[in-house]
């Protein structure tokens, strides 16, 4: 940490009063400094070059666009990051704002305005390593592969009295359809079809991970940070990610929450009926579940969790193929 304390301070032409660790995993390490220039949160990831400029290209063009980001701090020569050992840093500009919660139908309107405006203004960006990172691509491979995996999981565990597993076998008639279901739609999308096939500069923009610890809130104003799993992607997968948190959170679904937040989304980003359609299908496809039983999450999950988290995926999905069907 010294050698990499000083590297800082050299390379920004600052002082660091006081620094902290905030995350070291094997994936990056967070530091939180204190300098003679301001407060700034530091990371370093061991990413390639090209992931590197596709993220930082991505977080210029959206904030040239009126997205708010905390700025980069340059270095003394201009430079966006330095290199530490096998490693690139990025220092960000530290806001100390609040993080949003999503316990109220206002909240999620705010979330989604935040939402759509970000993926509206994200249209037009474009980089010569955008087709490393072009999500239509995986889709329809995606939908094939977790629909196998929640049927392998089904023959693993057939003839198992375990009481879990009684819960989750209760369900899986249901998603497996459901997954069947949203699988024909979006083949048979014409919009699906010709939107993979669009320009990457007419795609648009998903965050990845848009979920409320990277929503820092100050009266009317919301930044959204951590940008590493920023990709051209569709509006239903940052989407999704809010959904299922404020699930999660609430214990429940809301179809009140979720009309909250599309309602806020539409008004910074109309969708096409065509486009309303593929979110449909995508908010249908059972990625949570699939997710739920590919990761054993409910291993550490009591009977009535596993039950609570089912029911409310159930709901949900049910809800989503309703509206998918009425879009077409």
């Amino acid at each position: 940490m010294d050698d990499l304390i000083k590297k800082i301070q050299n390379r920004y032409a600052m002082t660091v009063l006081h620094h902290k660790t905030i995350r070291d995993t094997s994936k990056s390490l967070v530091i939180y400094l204190e300098t003679t220039n301001g407060k700034f949160i530091g990371k370093v990831f061991p990413l390639e070059k090209e992931r590197l400029h596709f993220i930082l290209n991505a977080e210029a063009h959206l904030r040239k666009n009126g997205v708010l980001i905390p700025d980069i701090q340059r270095t003394e020569n201009n430079k966006r990051y330095i290199s530490h050992k096998e490693n690139v840093l990025v220092l960000h500009k530290r806001l100390s704002w609040a993080n949003i919660a999503y316990n109220s139908p206002i909240r999620m309107e705010r979330i989604g305005i935040v939402l759509g405006k970000f993926h509206a203004r994200s249209l037009g960006f474009s980089s010569r390593h955008g087709e490393l990172y072009h999500g239509a691509e995986k889709w329809s491979g995606e939908y094939k592969a977790d629909l196998a995996a929640i049927e392998k999981w089904e023959l693993r565990h057939a003839g198992k009295k375990d009481q879990k597993y009684a819960v989750i076998a209760e369900y899986l008639p249901f998603f497996k359809q459901a997954g069947k279901t949203a699988k024909e739609h979006l083949l048979s999308s014409r919009y699906f079809s010709k939107w993979k096939k669009e320009p990457l500069s007419n795609h648009f923009l998903c965050h990845g991970d848009f979920n409320n610890g990277n929503l820092l809130v100050s009266n009317q104003r919301i930044a959204i940070i951590d940008w590493e799993d920023v990709r051209y992607d569709f509006p239903s997968k940052d989407i999704a990610r809010v959904l299922s948190l404020a699930m999660r959170k609430n214990d429940q679904w809301n179809e009140e929450l979720f009309s909250h937040l599309l309602r806020g989304y539409l008004q910074e980003n109309p969708l096409s009926i065509e486009q309303l359609h593929l979110l449909f299908v995508d908010l249908a496809f059972p990625h949570i579940f699939e997710r739920f039983l590919r990761k054993k999450l409910y291993a550490q999950m009591g009977l009535a969790e596993i039950q609570q988290l089912c029911n409310r995926e159930a709901l949900k999905t049910a809800f989503m193929l309703d509206e998918m069907k009425a879009h077409v």
